[in-house]
C-alpha cells in the first residue's frame, strides 16, 4: 500500500487537482495529511478502510490523515472530481475555530460523506477552479485554508449521505448531460428528450431524490452561467440573458435577484470592482 507523506516534499502539503477518471487516481493508499474531494460528473467507488462508498454528482468527502482508501469504477460508470490536501495544522486552528466540533469528523470509523446542492456544488467547484490556478502552494495557503473552513462547516451542518437512497443511474447520467450549456439552454424539452420518461415520472424522481422541479433545476444552471458570464464581463445584460436561456429580461431580473440576492447589473460592477482591485494589488 502506497502512503503519501506531506513531509517528505513541501508542495505535497497543500497539493490539489482535478481528474476525470478513476484510472487517474492513485490506488489503495494512505497519507499523513487531511484531504476532502468533490465529484462533480458521473458515479464510482470510494474505497475507504474496507467500506465502500458510493459516491455521485455533488458528493463531499472528507478523508482524514491514515484513512485508507482508494477509487473504482461504479458498473461500467466513471467520473470527475476535484480534490485538495492540507496539513494537520491548518485543521487543528479550523477545530479550534469551531470550538473543537470538528473532532467528530476525526473520530469516526469511516469518513463522512454529505451531498451538496446545486448552488453549492456550483460555489466549491469556482473556489477549487480559483485555488488551483494560484501559481505556489506557498500563496494557496490563505485560501486553502477557508476553503477547508468552508469545507468543514458543510460537513458539521449536513447529515451524511444516505446510501440506500441512490438516485437510479439514469437521473445521474441526465445530470451530468444537462450541466453542460448546450441542454440546460435549451432547457426542459431537452431534458425530456434525454431521459426517455414521461414528464409525470421525472417530476417525481427530481422531486424524490433532488427535492427540486426539474424547471427549477435548469433554472438554477442558467442562473449559475449568467452570473459567471457577468463575471467575465464581455457581454452586455441583454446578451447573457438570452444566451442563458431566458427569452424574456424582466423576467431574467426578477429570476436573478430572487436567486442571488441582488441584480445582474450589481453582479457586473461587483465584477468590475474585483478586477480593479484585483489590478492594485499585482
Amino acid at each position: 500500500m502506497i502512503k503519501l507523506l506531506c513531509e517528505q516534499e513541501r508542495t505535497k502539503r497543500v497539493s490539489g487537482a482535478k481528474l476525470t477518471s478513476v484510472r487517474q487516481t492513485f490506488p489503495l493508499h494512505t497519507h499523513d495529511f487531511f484531504e476532502f474531494f468533490l465529484v462533480t460528473k458521473g458515479r464510482a467507488i470510494h474505497v475507504v478502510n474496507n467500506v465502500a462508498q458510493v459516491i455521485e454528482r455533488g458528493s463531499l468527502v472528507f478523508v482524514r490523515p491514515s484513512d485508507e482508501h482508494c477509487y473504482d469504477y461504479y458498473k461500467t460508470q466513471d467520473f470527475e472530481f476535484y480534490n485538495h490536501g492540507f496539513e494537520t495544522e491548518i485543521f487543528d486552528k479550523i477545530n479550534m475555530v469551531y470550538d473543537t466540533k470538528a473532532d467528530a469528523l476525526v473520530n469516526r470509523s469511516v469518513p463522512k460523506h454529505i451531498k451538496v446542492n446545486l448552488a453549492q456544488l456550483h460555489f466549491l467547484e469556482q473556489r477549487f477552479e480559483e485555488l488551483l490556478k494560484i501559481p505556489t502552494c506557498e500563496q494557496r495557503r490563505l485560501p486553502l485554508s477557508y476553503l477547508a473552513m468552508e469545507v468543514i462547516y458543510l460537513m458539521l451542518t449536513t447529515e451524511d449521505f444516505d446510501q440506500n437512497h441512490l438516485p437510479p443511474d439514469w437521473l445521474i447520467k441526465v445530470l451530468d448531460e444537462m450541466s453542460e450549456p448546450e441542454n440546460f439552454i435549451v432547457g426542459l424539452p431537452r431534458l425530456l428528450e434525454l431521459c426517455n420518461y414521461s414528464q409525470e415520472h421525472i417530476n417525481r424522481e427530481f422531486k424524490r431524490y433532488l427535492n427540486i422541479t426539474p424547471t427549477k433545476y435548469i433554472n438554477e444552471l442558467r442562473l449559475q452561467y449568467a452570473n459567471d458570464l457577468l463575471e467575465k464581463g464581455d457581454q452586455e445584460i441583454v446578451d447573457v440573458c438570452e444566451n442563458c436561456g431566458f427569452h424574456n429580461l424582466s423576467h431574467f431580473y426578477s429570476e436573478f435577484k430572487k436567486y442571488y440576492g441582488f441584480s445582474p447589473n450589481k453582479a457586473r460592477k461587483n465584477s468590475e470592482n474585483s478586477c480593479q482591485n484585483h489590478t492594485i494589488i499585482v
